[in-house]
């Protein structure tokens, strides 16, 4: 490996300060599993700290707008949210983003302003058009909001990227970790690492194509050969993901870190582990990340899932019936389920 970059510059509980945003208006752009879980977050951290901050969620007139009602916020449009707000957390899809900023954001956008990304996506990719006179900051929580709520409500902090994208106010630091210290990411045992928009981009989208593909076609393949070789459709489907002893597998890696996990496993499972990870060829594997880092680097990807989007989605909706149609693994769950349930009936 190449020699290691320097390590990325963290904050905690000490570098942010809500008291910052007394008297500030916040607007949650988007109602959906991240800007649900933020803005309930962030309520209640200052309604905690006896802040005093007004707090809008500007969304469509659908089920969100009916939730952020049922959580005790005033919904509005978009625009009219937009317009109240000097601080505007924007969490509609990437994809979206572009359209909604233009007509709905942008025209109410104030000097001093602050605009708050969770994906660095359309600023990496300049699909947005950002005003010159106002603030631009990253927020970028590491995990789904249903898991992000859950750490707050229990009192724990977690990752979050953080960056300053453009700083004209000359108090974006200070806001950025205000709100980050709002959102609960400060609190132990997590933190924020400073993580450009463009490497936050970057990174999400070599994760989630390199990653994901290896991961999801291991699973399928490791079910093909495990078949052929007499192995239970059930028994391999369990063992992979549905035990849940991959997913602690992966929080102990976390927990304690990605080699002394082994350890927590058998002398035989780390032997044979061990032997196998040396006989891999991994060049095939190395070309396949490279071509995928390459090309989300290089904007092949987006410009492709841009077409893709402005032709109708045509190609996506194939790809996601042919995936469809080739899964093999919601038979298998559902025969489990109901194996589950006759053995669980039995003696009633």
């Amino acid at each position: 490996m190449n020699e290691a970059a320097p390590p990325l510059r963290a904050f905690g509980a000490a570098d942010g300060d809500v008291k910052l945003l007394e008297g500030r208006a916040i607007a949650f752009i988007g109602y959906g599993n991240q800007g649900r879980a933020q803005a309930l977050n962030l309520s209640e951290t200052l309604q905690a700290e006896s802040v005093n901050c007004d707090i809008f969620v500007g969304t469509a007139h659908d089920d969100t707008w009916q939730q952020a009602e049922s959580d005790g916020f005033r919904p509005r449009a978009v625009g009219e949210a937009a317009d109240a707000a000097d601080i505007l957390f924007l969490l509609v899809p990437d994809e979206v983003l572009p359209e909604v900023f233009k007509e709905q954001i942008q025209p109410h956008l104030h000097q001093h302003d602050t605009l708050v990304l969770a994906s660095g996506y359309n600023v990496t990719y300049e699909a947005i058009d950002l005003p010159p006179d106002v603030d631009v900051v990253l927020l970028a929580p590491r995990m789904i909001g249903r898991q992000l709520r859950q750490l707050y409500e229990q009192g724990k902090g977690f990752y979050s990227y953080v960056s300053v994208e453009q700083d004209e106010s000359g108090n974006a630091w200070q806001t950025l970790l205000a709100l980050a210290s709002g959102i609960g990411t400060l609190s132990s045992p997590g933190a924020a690492f400073e993580l450009s928009a463009r490497d936050e981009t970057i990174l999400d989208l070599y994760h989630e194509q390199g990653f994901g593909s290896l991961l999801g076609m291991t699973f399928y393949t490791m079910l093909e050969v495990g078949i052929e070789a007499g192995i239970p459709a059930e028994a391999m489907a369990l063992d992979l993901y549905l035990s849940g002893e991959a997913a602690e597998t992966l929080q102990a890696m976390a927990d304690v870190g990605f080699y002394e996990q082994a350890k927590l496993h058998s002398r035989t499972s780390q032997y044979g582990g061990m032997m196998r990870s040396l006989a891999l060829d991994r060049e095939p594997l190395r070309e396949h990340l490279r071509k995928v880092v390459q090309e989300v680097k290089d904007g092949s990807f987006a410009k492709q899932w841009a077409e893709e989007q402005a032709s109708g989605s045509e190609n996506f909706e194939k790809l996601r019936d042919l995936a469809g149609k080739m899964n093999p693994f919601t038979p298998i769950e559902e025969r489990i389920k109901e194996s589950i349930r006759e053995a669980q009936s039995r003696g009633r």
